[in-house]
């Protein structure tokens, strides 16, 4: 039996946090969860997560600033970018782009999105 693919989720909404990490869960996932960039740092040298879902507005850094934190310390994994604040869209895909980001959420998004997402990770890993 393979091991659980491993996902942090760094989301400061402690409600909407819950509900990706119980729909995580049901999609067969190993999901914690980080409130800001400082603890999810610590969680992610202790849980080495192959998976971010990380939001852009924390309440002490942004989505950009914990992942390059996080990819310093040579945890090289995925990243899926949340936001709902689309006041530079163009801008925010760029820069997604250059930290390696291939997805992007707009909130509210449906979680049916996010299944699709895994499913596609999923397949991508050869299981």
């Amino acid at each position: 039996m393979s091991e659980a693919k491993k996902v942090l989720i760094i989301e400061d909404e402690a409600v909407f946090a819950e509900n990706l990490q119980t729909h995580f869960q049901r999609c067969g996932w190993n999901a914690r969860v980080a409130c800001n960039g400082k603890l999810a740092l610590i969680a992610a040298d202790e849980f080495l997560p192959e998976l971010i879902l990380v939001d852009y507005h924390l309440p002490d850094m942004n989505g950009f600033e914990v992942l390059d934190a996080i990819r310093a310390a040579n945890h090289c994994c995925g990243c899926v970018l949340m936001t709902g604040h689309p006041t530079d869209t163009i801008q925010l895909q760029a820069d997604a782009r250059r930290h390696a980001i291939k997805r992007i959420l707009w909130k509210p998004f449906p979680l049916a999105g996010l299944t699709q997402f895994l499913a596609e990770k999923d397949s991508e890993s050869g299981d």
